[in-house]
């Protein structure tokens, strides 16, 4: 039966509310989530017997409290359905689309280490859930207090579900370019124990994709790692790429499949910001397209310098892909994307598909008979090509809480005090300084005690000096 907890404050972070099974995750804090859902729908006249998909990823308990939620949402007077299987994030997204639902809701954790679980919502857009959505739910579940029945989650084995791969498969496809069919990939795609598996794998071979496949059964506890696309966490692609010769690199998604990462033929991983690069220049410079490029607050100046080259119009907005989500719905949005390796894109949905990204990657290497570093050095020599690192810094009290935030005031105010002259301020989500060269960002995390330090630099090695002069005048350079 899903684990009783303790009654943790029901915040929803960037994308979601997230805990530790057992613990902060429990069926205490889902139903009252569930509640929450339930009251903003009738607040916004959802008529009774609304259909609302409900996905679940490959961790411990996810189906069973997908089932839990489905029952929850039935004794609330709604028409739940839920996934015939395991499902990737993006593609409940689409189901939402498709079905003209007025939301959806996905058990995930998405890149996150085994014993968490989470909530995600989905809006009826087809997309990250817009914060107020997120705030109108956290406010109806803050003061719910539901009795709902959840043993029925282990009791009852007939469920209304839905079924929209095919229709998925055939959405990818109709974004894919025509040379895709012919190229000769040598390719190896790690599907991380996740819920990719059960679709990505199979919409790449309808597509007549090659490729080896890595990590396809099921394993909530990830091998003891975590599912996400992070060179610490990708050893075995690495090790396939190096074992199959000249041509060869390798693909991996996250858990739930709304992030990317790659490994080029060098056996390097290929950052964030050149995946998005090579797309972008794809979709105008082969497909023609044209549209506004909306990037999160701690993503690369590199997008900065495309889009100037490019003249394409660019919007900055705070880290969580809801934000990206909210611009994607606009008229004119082309491409969306953020530093941990989400993209999405305007003419699909206001939704990260880690799926359509690589389908672009592959297209962009087949229409110019070019391996995937050949494609980063064509960035680099035109661009230039940044050096970007990130650290997270726990504090221990709020009084250290309370004397960083006072000392980064106190640096936004006088950049030079660690050595930055004439850098511009941005507040638009933490502290950034923008310099010729790059940026510095501070942002306080929203659910947990720590500062992110973020900091991209066009000299190697400037980026990790820079953010130690700022965690020494921090009082952070811990040993």
């Amino acid at each position: 039966m899903p684990p009783k907890g303790n009654a943790a404050p029901l915040r929803f972070g960037s994308d979601g509310y997230r805990g530790v099974i057992g613990d902060t995750f429990c069926w205490e804090q889902v139903a009252r989530l569930t509640a929450g859902v339930a009251q903003y729908l009738r607040a916004h006249g959802t008529p009774a017997g609304a259909s609302i998909p409900i996905g679940y990823d490959t961790r411990f308990l996810a189906p069973h409290y997908a089932r839990a939620v489905y029952h929850a949402l039935r004794a609330e007077g709604f028409a739940p359905l839920l996934a015939a299987s395991f499902c990737p994030s993006p593609y409940l997204s689409f189901a939402v689309k498709r079905m003209n639902a007025p939301l959806g809701i996905m058990l995930t954790a998405s890149h996150n280490p085994a014993r968490y679980l989470g909530f995600k919502l989905k809006g009826s857009e087809g997309g990250s859930a817009l914060p107020e959505l997120n705030s109108d739910v956290e406010k109806y579940a803050a003061d719910a207090k539901p009795d709902y029945d959840y043993t029925l989650a282990f009791s009852v084995n007939d469920y209304e579900t839905f079924d929209l791969r095919r229709e998925y498969e055939d959405g990818m496809r109709a974004h894919a370019c025509g040379m895709l069919e012919y190229a000769k990939f040598k390719l190896g795609i790690d599907f991380v124990r996740g819920a990719t598996a059960h679709l990505y794998l199979q919409a790449l071979e309808a597509m007549g994709v090659g490729f080896t496949a890595l990590n396809t059964a099921r394993d909530p506890n990830f091998a003891g790692g975590k599912p996400e696309p992070i060179p610490e966490q990708l050893g075995a692609l690495m090790q396939w790429v190096g074992d199959n010769g000249a041509g060869a690199f390798g693909a991996a998604f996250d858990g739930d499949g709304d992030r990317l990462g790659l490994i080029d033929e060098n056996r390097q991983f290929v950052p964030p910001e050149d995946i998005f690069a090579i797309c972008l220049l794809h979709l105008v410079e082969a497909r023609g397209m044209r549209g506004r490029v909306i990037k999160s607050v701690s993503f690369s100046s590199l997008i900065d310098r495309i889009c100037a080259a490019l003249s394409l119009e660019l919007c900055e907005v705070p880290v969580g892909f809801k934000h990206s989500t909210r611009e994607l719905i606009k008229p004119g949005a082309l491409m969306a994307g953020e530093e941990s390796g989400g993209f999405g894109f305007g003419f699909h949905l206001p939704e990260r598909d880690a799926l359509l990204a690589l389908i672009i990657v592959l297209c962009a290497m087949a229409e110019k008979g070019a391996a995937l570093c050949e494609l980063r050095d064509e960035v680099a020599a035109r661009f230039g090509h940044p050096f970007f690192h990130r650290e997270d810094i726990a504090l221990h009290s709020a009084e250290e809480a309370t004397r960083v935030r006072g000392l980064i005031a106190q640096m936004k105010n006088e950049p030079k005090l660690i050595g930055l002259e004439g850098a511009r301020l941005s507040e638009l989500d933490g502290v950034k300084l923008h310099f010729a060269e790059g940026f510095l960002l501070l942002r306080f995390s929203g659910t947990e005690p720590l500062v992110r330090i973020y900091c991209e630099h066009l000299d190697e090695g400037s980026e990790i000096a820079l953010i130690g002069r700022t965690k020494a005048f921090l009082g952070l350079a811990r040993g």
